[in-house]
């Protein structure tokens, strides 16, 4: 495999940078950005049939490619799983997070790791293969793992503190879409839906507004992701909703001069959000 990095990037200082590893089902990728470096946010995916065929891809980019190994500021591997779920603080034990998993979730695929989010008051468990959770131990120094919703729950929660209009966030996958709730500053509810095509998308979202009893007119819902229905999408749900935003990647330091077209925003609201 080919260098990663384009010719004319030569990485001089990485104690400064930060190193996201993002797996996934049928994708890997990894950023690199300067947290205090304008235009410096570098995003790379790379994609395989499945999850072992990507991580494949991945292994193979990584032992090609040597900045891999240089001594970061930080390196997060951030994982996208269907098999997660929500503890309240005031019940969870990290002993016991292995008994959460296997209560709530027969379906056993990895390690079981957590995420704390002081902000809403519970703890996030989600799985991870062992056979990735054991190479990123091995090749990385003490990386941060996090589940993915972690930044999009922290990012909408400090953008949008001061409102107390309840908010539903929707991240428009390939496969699926997430669906995040918020109601001033509580979390009401967080999955992932798989589905296929605008009838499946639109079915999901309106079910859950009417469901948590959402105000047409007055509720807000943000829509992030690039599918090519997105358009449509809006234009079906502004028959039912008034307030829909688009919300995209802002400008902010390392993403100023950047296309940040086909950068997940959950991987972008990592670098946006303090964890």
């Amino acid at each position: 495999m080919n260098t990663l990095l384009r010719d004319d990037i030569v990485i001089t200082n990485p104690e400064r940078l930060i190193l996201t590893i993002y797996t996934g089902q049928e994708h890997f990728s990894f950023s690199l950005f300067d947290p205090d470096e304008t235009c410096s946010f570098l995003y790379e995916e790379l994609t395989g049939d499945n999850q072992e065929g990507a991580f494949s891809v991945f292994k193979e980019a990584f032992f090609n490619n040597n900045f891999f190994s240089l001594p970061f500021q930080e390196v997060w591997i951030m994982n996208r799983t269907p098999f997660f779920t929500f503890i309240p603080n005031s019940i969870f034990k990290e002993k016991h997070r292995e008994d959460f998993m296997q209560f709530l979730l027969s379906d056993q695929q990895g390690i079981t790791l957590h995420n704390k989010i002081s902000d809403a008051g519970f703890n996030i468990l989600y799985q991870l293969p062992e056979d990735i959770y054991n190479f990123m131990l091995r090749s990385f120094s003490e990386p941060n793992f996090i589940h993915y919703s972690v930044p999009l729950i922290k990012y909408f929660l400090e953008k949008v503190k001061n409102i107390n209009n309840r908010r539903m966030v929707v991240n428009l996958l390939e496969k699926g879409l997430d669906i995040f709730c918020f109601s001033g500053k509580t979390f009401l509810l967080g999955n992932y839906f798989p589905c296929n095509g605008l009838s499946e998308v639109l079915y999901y979202i309106l079910f859950i507004w009417k469901q948590l009893q959402f105000n047409q007119l007055n509720d807000y819902l943000y829509i992030t992701g690039d599918l090519i229905f997105r358009e449509e999408l809006v234009d079906n749900l502004g028959l039912y909703i008034q307030q829909i935003f688009h919300m995209t990647i802002p400008p902010t330091n390392h993403f100023v001069g950047v296309e940040t077209q086909g950068i997940p925003f959950e991987l972008a609201a990592l670098s946006l959000c303090e964890l």
